[in-house]
C-alpha cells in the first residue's frame, strides 16, 4: 500500500514536533537545575556545612529541668546554630577513613535560665546546671507556711520568718516546690536546712506575732539564691555539730552565723514571750494552718469557677 504523501508529511511533522518538544523540555530542565536547585545548593554551601543540634519540642519554664523527652535532634547549617549549642550528633572518622555521625545524648541535670518556647535550639548560655544531689538530701513536707496564692509546683521560693519587731530573716533560699497538695508543700532539703527549719518553726510559734512564709522568685533561672540571714538556736547548733551527715562547710557556715550576734538578738526578742510560749505554741500552729488553708481554698475555688 502506497502511503499518501500528505499523511507522510503530517507524520514527519509530528515526529519533528515531538523531538523539538523533548529538546525544549531538556533545556528547561537543565535551566531549572542551574537556576533553582543549584542555586539552593550553592546557598547552602555558602551558609556552611550541615550539622546536628538539639531543639526543644515543648515549652519550658524558667528554672525547669530539661529532660531527654523534651528535646529532639535536628539537622541544620552550622551558621544557623548558636554559639555553644548542644550537638545531638558528632562526626568521626572510622578506621577505614570513612566519616560517620555518632549520636550524642543530651546531658542531664540542666535547667532553663529563662522561659523557652518549643523549637528553640539549646545552647549553653540558655541553661545552667542544677544543684548537686548530696548524701544528706531529703524530701520533707510543711503545712504551716503562709503560701502565695498563685504558688505552683516547679516554682522556686525562699522561706522566711518575720519577727514581732518587723525584722525579716531568710531561713532557706531558692528551693524548688517539688509537690503542692492543698496547703502542704514538699521540698528537698539538706540535713542542715531541715534543722534550720525546725528551729524557726518552734520560734515562730513561741513569738505570737511572728510569721513563717514563702515568697516566689520571678526568674529563677537567672536570679541568684538569696543570702540566708536566719540563725539557729544554740540547741540546734549543738545538734548540727554532733550530726555526721552535715558537711564541714555547713557546720562552719552555721557556726559563723551564730557567732555574729544575730542569735542573741532573736533570743532577747523571744524572752518577752516566755510566759506565753506554751500557749502560743499550741494555738498558733493550728491558727496559722487554718488561715493558710482558707486562703488556698479561696484561690483554688476561684480557679474552678471559670
Amino acid at each position: 500500500m502506497v502511503s499518501n504523501p500528505m499523511q507522510k508529511k503530517a507524520r514527519n511533522s509530528f515526529l519533528l514536533g515531538m523531538v523539538i518538544t523533548l529538546i525544549i523540555c531538556a533545556i528547561i530542565g537543565v535551566a531549572f537545575y542551574f537556576l533553582i536547585i543549584r542555586q539552593e545548593e550553592t546557598k547552602q554551601e555558602e551558609e556552611g556545612v550541615l550539622t546536628y543540634a538539639y531543639r526543644l519540642n515543648t515549652n519550658v519554664k524558667s528554672g525547669e529541668e530539661i529532660t531527654t523527652n523534651m528535646v529532639e535532634s535536628i539537622i541544620v547549617t552550622e551558621k544557623a546554630v548558636p554559639t555553644g549549642a548542644f550537638a545531638s550528633k558528632t562526626k568521626r572518622t572510622d578506621s577505614k577513613g570513612k566519616e560517620e555521625w555518632i549520636n550524642t545524648p543530651f546531658p542531664s541535670g540542666y535547667k532553663s535560665k529563662v522561659n523557652l518556647n518549643s523549637g528553640t535550639i539549646l545552647a549553653s548560655n540558655l541553661v545552667y546546671e542544677g544543684e548537686e544531689t548530696t548524701n544528706d538530701l531529703r524530701y520533707v513536707e510543711y503545712n504551716m507556711l503562709t503560701l502565695p496564692t498563685t504558688i505552683a509546683e516547679g516554682d522556686y521560693i525562699d522561706v522566711r520568718i518575720t519577727l514581732p519587731n518587723g525584722q525579716d530573716l531568710i531561713i532557706i533560699s531558692k528551693k524548688q516546690v517539688k509537690s503542692l497538695i492543698g496547703d502542704t508543700i514538699g521540698l528537698q532539703l539538706s540535713e542542715g536546712e531541715i534543722l534550720m527549719m525546725e528551729s524557726a518553726i518552734v520560734e515562730a510559734y513561741i513569738m505570737k506575732a511572728s510569721k513563717l512564709y514563702a515568697i516566689q522568685y520571678v526568674e529563677p533561672g537567672i536570679q541568684e539564691a538569696a543570702i540566708k540571714t536566719y540563725s539557729p538556736t544554740e540547741a540546734v547548733q549543738n545538734l548540727i555539730k554532733a550530726n555526721s551527715n552535715i558537711t564541714n562547710e555547713a557546720k562552719s557556715a552555721l557556726e559563723a552565723r551564730y557567732i555574729n550576734g544575730l542569735r542573741s538578738y532573736i533570743d532577747n526578742e523571744k524572752n518577752i514571750y516566755v510566759t506565753e510560749q506554751q500557749t502560743n505554741l499550741e494555738t498558733g500552729i493550728q491558727q496559722e494552718i487554718k488561715n493558710a488553708r482558707a486562703a488556698r481554698e479561696a484561690y483554688l475555688s476561684g480557679l474552678t469557677s471559670y
